[in-house]
This record gives C-alpha cells, structure tokens and sequence, in this order.
C-alpha cells in the first residue's frame, strides 16, 4: 500500500510503464475564486515537467462547476495546463464524472485502465490528503498523494528549460493554502466524512450529500467540456 509522500520519492521512483497525475476536485461553494483549484493545477503542472519520459497523463475527473456563468471546473482546469503551461492536450484527458471524492477515485481508476495507465500520484491539500490516500488504496494499487504546498513545491527538481513558469506556479500554490477558519472547516468536514465511509464504506451517504449540494453541476459540467 503506497501513502502520502514527496515529490522527491516520486521522482525516484517514476514509472516507466504508463503513469498518471490526477488533480482532485475541489468544490468552493460561494466563493468567487476557486484558488485551491488553480494550486492544485498549478503543482501538477510543476510535476508533469519534472517527470521524465514517458511523460504522465495529467487527468480530472470532477464535474463541479464555478462561478456566476456556471463554468465547469474540467474547462479550467484544461485552459490552465494547456494555455498557460504550454502541457500539450495529448497529455490532459478531462472526464467530468464525480461530484464527491469516493466517485473521484473510482472514476479516475475507470480512466487509468482505459489508457493502461499503472500508477497514480494524486495531488490535493493537506487537510484532504489522509481522505483521499484511503480511498485511492481501496481501488488502486500504486497510488499516492501528494499534498499541494509551497515547501512541498520547493522539492521538486524543476527543469532550468522552463523556469520562467515557476513563479507563477509558486504564487498560485501560495494563494491556494486555507486560511485558518478555512483550514479548521475543512478539517471537520474531512473527520466528519471519514467517519461517514467507516460506517458507510458504498458511500451512499456522501452520494447523496454531494448530488444535494451539486444539483445539476455533473450535467452541466458534461454538456460544456470537450
């Protein structure tokens, strides 16, 4: 069973059969900037380049939506990588199908077996992390998570060739980090959750909680990404 590592464990250790980094979905709710999102995208970006061949995918699998033109977060997501990180969209599959981290994690394994796919290194924050390496073990074997942080960034051997993204790629991690009230949130929400899929391991209850407070966003987010 793989767990929470480093970016330098992961650069040790990079596949040579077909890997792939998923971006975990994050839902902001009214919030008008979706910053945790963008820091999420922003480190894959970072690993992607450090990888070496053959290159990973990068995948999405979440199907929120965000803003006030409902915009579907798999299009950002895209937008991001592709146009502002030069990631080429061979390599970015976006796939709209979960509203809830369970659904995530068994979506992304229907898409790594659709492209042969191995390994998975997983990228979300800190307070999400434990959550999200449990899940993954349950469906994946090779998977694990790698936390979105600043000092997290800083071990990453990024390549000289395209330094001039990393500052942006450090900002946008910087400004994804959860302030404190945020942070304490967001940490009853996860303990709330884990003991939900103890009791509830089918995680029906987080379908159904995830469907009332998404209404409507997994068809919409379908309709839109390409």
């Amino acid at each position: 069973m793989d767990t929470i590592q480093s970016p330098q464990e992961t650069e040790e250790r990079w596949p040579t059969t077909p890997s792939a980094i998923l971006i975990m979905g994050k839902r902001q709710g009214t919030k008008r900037e979706n910053r945790q999102l963008w820091g999420r995208a922003a480190m894959a970006a970072a690993l992607w380049y450090s990888a070496p061949a053959p290159k990973p995918y990068i995948l999405f699998v979440a199907a929120d939506i965000h803003g006030p033109h409902n915009t579907p977060d798999g299009q950002v997501v895209k937008s991001l990588l592709v146009e502002k990180f030069g990631i080429s969209a061979d390599f970015v599959i976006i796939r709209p199908r979960s509203l809830c981290t369970l659904i995530e994690t068994r979506a992304a394994r229907a898409v790594c077996r659709a492209h042969n796919v191995t390994h998975i290194f997983a990228l979300t924050h800190l307070y999400h992390a434990p959550r999200a390496q449990r899940y993954l073990d349950e469906v994946f074997p090779n998977a694990a998570v790698i936390p979105v942080h600043p000092e997290i960034l800083a071990e990453i051997s990024f390549p000289p060739a395209y330094a001039d993204l990393l500052p942006e790629i450090q900002q946008m991690v910087q400004d994804s980090q959860p302030g404190r009230l945020d942070l304490w949130r967001e940490y009853l929400v996860e303990g709330l959750l884990n003991l939900a899929h103890t009791v509830d391991p089918r995680g029906r209850f987080e379908r159904r909680l995830a469907r009332l407070l998404r209404p409507g966003a997994y068809h919409h987010s379908v309709r839109q990404v390409k």
